[in-house]
């Protein structure tokens, strides 16, 4: 699945891009000629009259209530049945896939204290960030549960 976003979904953006998911977050307003260009994509929105239009249409899209992340996470896992389990595959920030990579080839970029305790890293080529499972996602994990605490059954 390859998600757009409207830009004020920048919170659930970040999430699905956590659960592995194809996501674009488009900044300005939705319109007609975007939405012929982006036509098989889904989208997810919070405005009504852009459901309506999208409607008219037949694009595939979910209307999502605005300012609840909890509402819009658990919403979008339900509708199109996405296994709620971080993936951590793919960037947050730019939402190209990570690359698996030798930790001797990052050396100079790895705190000595991380160098010494972890062995597994990936690196987003495009945005040149090097990842790693260190103690942040320990509480990112405690924060999917949190969000994901209405009912959906967890992998993490």
């Amino acid at each position: 699945m390859n998600f757009l976003l409207e830009g004020s979904l920048k919170g659930l953006n970040k999430w699905l891009r956590f659960l592995g998911c194809q996501t674009e977050v488009y900044e300005e307003k939705i319109t007609k000629e975007v939405i012929f260009q982006n036509q098989y994509k889904i989208f997810l929105i919070t405005s009504l009259e852009t459901a309506k239009i999208m409607r008219k249409m037949g694009i595939k899209f979910l209307l999502l209530p605005r300012e609840n992340l909890k509402a819009q996470l658990f919403m979008v896992i339900n509708k199109f049945n996405i296994t709620p389990k971080l993936t951590l595959n793919i960037c947050s920030l730019c939402g190209e896939k990570l690359v698996p990579v030798k930790k001797e080839d990052f050396k100079d970029q790895i705190p000595p204290k991380v160098y010494q305790s972890i062995n597994e890293y990936n690196y987003c080529v495009k945005c040149q960030k090097l990842y790693w499972e260190g103690d942040h996602i320990k509480r990112l994990k405690d924060r999917f549960k949190s969000l994901l605490s209405l009912g959906v059954q967890l992998e993490v």
